[in-house]
């Protein structure tokens, strides 16, 4: 008779199954181990010198890609054999018992399984690795935000958030460095004019080495923070990017300085309008930029839904460094009047600016509404080190500090550091502005200066411009 199976026995063989389970499940360990077996089986039963041919010649393409083309090698094949890396051998081998701790387990009711959230997926940077998590049934994305500074420690990162993915499924991105804390230098000047970039500047980088792209087309954009937090970066690295569409009149720029030009008096020759002393001027600047964009309204009225910049019709960008000073802080007895008047026009400017082409750029100290009344308004706003947890929700909205934007914590050796919350994006976003010198601002202006010949466009009679035809005139005058 054949030996019968006991329960110790058939209990025996099931982490031998598991295990080979496991290995046939995860691809990212088995194609590794299977390639190295067969090239040892190679090696030894054939020769060797075709497989350290190979290698060598292997190692001499990717030595030249790396010294070649230093970006794509990181992104194709250092950053991804990083993230097999630290996926494999730094997460994979704690991360069912730290799932475990953490109370992030069910327990199945049929078979009695304890099922625990896995990782799927990892992505790396040169800071940031990004762990694609499977949540079983019964455990949400909340549950996992709640064990988030738990998993902070467990893994040694120097920050760590969530974000939504797929139903089922969350990202875990794990910060761990920070390449935020030397200052940037300004980033090059854009050669190339394409109207579209307005939808996306370039104006420093974002903690996950990305580069931070600002749009200023269809927006209005809100900068907060105390005094030398960096306010005055963000100003100059949008003015930098936008240098090319200013001296091709594509772009115009109205500024007021209500602190007696001590920030923007460096680049007036990039304004077409810019007010620095005289109150009731500012106050001037305001309401007519408003008309002029009434006028613009109905001239577009019935011939474009989405705007496009051009000679005839350009962005125009309403620059204010520091708007407190123009709603709370007018003297005078014709200050009170003055201050609802910037009131009227800036609400005017911020509810119906974005379809005709009108933008506001504003900074703020305090950032309250006793301040800046039209708050909410702005679809784009940037928190920079701020005085209290609550106005960091004051800028970018409830509920931000508890998703990570710590405005408040942020060290007074961090200039142009900050949170961004930009429009139809849930989670805050780690950034740092570029800083832009002196010299460089003086460089800019003379270089890029605004065409000093534009006027206001009679909009009765004005005709659009096809930006393809001027790309092409541009091109063809340069052939020649």
């Amino acid at each position: 008779m054949g030996k019968i199976k006991t329960g110790r026995d058939a209990a025996g063989g099931v982490p031998v199954v598991r295990m080979l389970a496991s290995l046939l499940r995860y691809p990212g360990v088995m194609g590794p181990l299977l390639l190295t077996g067969f090239t040892a089986w190679w090696g030894l039963s054939h020769t060797w010198a075709h497989i350290i041919a190979t290698g060598i010649v292997l190692g001499l393409v990717l030595g030249v890609w790396r010294l070649r083309r230093p970006q794509s090698f990181q992104r194709l094949v250092w950053w991804r054999v990083k993230a097999w890396w630290r996926r494999w051998f730094t997460y994979a081998p704690n991360w069912w018992w730290w799932m475990g701790r953490f109370g992030l387990s069910i327990k199945t009711e049929v078979r009695g399984w304890i099922v625990r959230p896995r990782i799927i997926k990892v992505r790396s940077n040169a800071s940031t690795d990004s762990l694609l998590l499977d949540l079983p049934d019964g455990i949400t994305p909340a549950d996992i935000a709640d064990c988030v500074d738990k998993l902070q420690h467990a893994t040694r990162a120097r920050r760590a958030t969530t974000r939504q993915a797929d139903p089922g499924q969350v990202w875990l991105d794990l910060y761990m460095r920070d390449p935020l804390v030397k200052t940037i230098p300004a980033v090059p000047i854009p050669e190339s004019l394409r109207v579209e970039d307005l939808d996306g500047l370039v104006i420093g980088y974002a903690e996950d080495g990305s580069p931070w792209r600002l749009r200023v087309r269809g927006t209005h954009i809100l900068v907060a923070g105390g005094t030398g937090s960096g306010k005055g970066s963000v100003i100059w690295s949008v003015l930098r990017a936008l240098t090319p569409f200013i001296r091709a009149g594509l772009v115009v720029v109205h500024a007021i300085d209500p602190k007696g030009g001590m920030e923007l008096d460096f680049g007036r020759d990039l304004f077409y309008r810019y007010e620095a002393d005289d109150y009731e001027d500012m106050v001037q600047l305001l309401e007519t930029a408003a008309d002029e964009m009434d006028d613009r309204a109905r001239y577009l009225r019935g011939r474009a839904r989405k705007f496009t910049a051009s000679p005839q019709t350009p962005l125009v960008l309403v620059v204010v460094d520091e708007l407190m000073q123009l709603t709370t802080l007018l003297p005078g007895p014709d200050g009170r009047r003055q201050m609802g008047r910037v009131e009227t026009a800036l609400g005017r400017l911020l509810s119906k600016g974005r379809g005709p082409g009108y933008a506001v750029l504003a900074t703020v100290v305090e950032p309250t509404k006793d301040i800046v009344t039209w708050r909410d308004i702005f679809p784009d706003r940037i928190a920079l080190r701020l005085g209290s947890s609550s106005q960091v929700d004051m800028v970018l909205g409830e509920g931000q500090r508890d998703l990570g934007a710590e405005a408040d914590n942020i060290a007074l050796s961090l200039p142009g550091v900050g949170f961004i919350k930009v429009e139809n994006s849930p989670v805050p976003i780690r950034v740092r502005a570029a800083y832009v010198t002196d010299d460089e601002i003086k460089a800019m202006a003379r270089e890029y200066r605004s065409p000093h010949h534009l006027r206001p466009v009679d909009t009765t009679t004005a005709e659009l411009v096809d930006v393809d035809e001027l790309d092409q005139a541009d091109e063809t005058g340069e052939a020649a």
